[in-house]
């Protein structure tokens, strides 16, 4: 079964999507690839707000944070500056998906670590290449992902997730013998089991 996450690092839901789905890869023998894109770009196209602009709703989702982070067992913590501009995060994202792959999710995982673990900076260039470092990256993606061909994936990423019926992140695609189909947010992954029969023992991960 192969599986698309159309994410942005900025979106918290997407963590803990992503560190769900890396922990039922093997057992659900997951042809996981994960599609850096930018939120900012799919809320604009389709007219979503984000869910905080809704001052209750905002408020709950504060709770809803701190439940969810004991739940998937992904330390939370809210960054000083949300919502943060990520383009530039993003486009380093998808210049590492296209060079070295195989850097790519150890990458994302440094990135949203250092936004939602740690609720620090991940703007400036500085910060950057920390996540970088952590990651085991060289620093000059930082530089190098400021190309007009790398801004031009990212958009068409971001233009694809939207062609596809992607109205927010996580956006997942799984495929199989059955086609396509997209589901949203972090809560429906237990769907994506149930609906294909695989065993499903919370995000948490397998039971082994």
């Amino acid at each position: 079964m192969r599986l698309e996450l159309f994410y942005d690092i900025v979106s918290p839901w997407s963590y803990l999507c992503f560190e769900t789905l890396c922990r039922y890869r093997h057992a659900w023998q997951l042809d996981l690839v994960l599609r850096p894109a930018f939120l900012g770009g799919v809320m604009k196209a389709t007219g979503n707000s984000p869910p905080a602009a809704l001052p209750a709703r905002g408020v709950y989702l504060l709770r809803d944070l701190a439940r969810s982070s004991s739940q998937f067992q992904v330390p939370l913590t809210f960054p000083n500056e949300f919502p943060t501009n990520t383009i530039g995060a993003m486009r380093m994202l998808t210049l590492v998906a296209q060079e070295s792959p195989e850097q790519h999710e150890a990458l994302a995982r440094s990135l949203w670590r250092r936004y939602w673990g740690a609720g620090k900076d991940v703007v400036q260039s500085e910060s950057l290449r920390a996540a970088c470092e952590a990651a085991g990256v060289d620093p000059t993606v930082v530089e190098l992902s400021a190309d007009d061909g790398v801004k031009a994936k990212l958009r068409a990423a971001t233009e694809e997730a939207v062609d596809r019926g992607a109205f927010g992140f996580p956006a997942m695609f799984v495929m199989d013998a059955d086609g396509e189909e997209m589901y949203f947010g972090s809560d429906r992954i237990s769907l994506i089991a149930f609906d294909r029969g695989l065993t499903w023992s919370g995000p948490q991960g397998p039971v082994m």
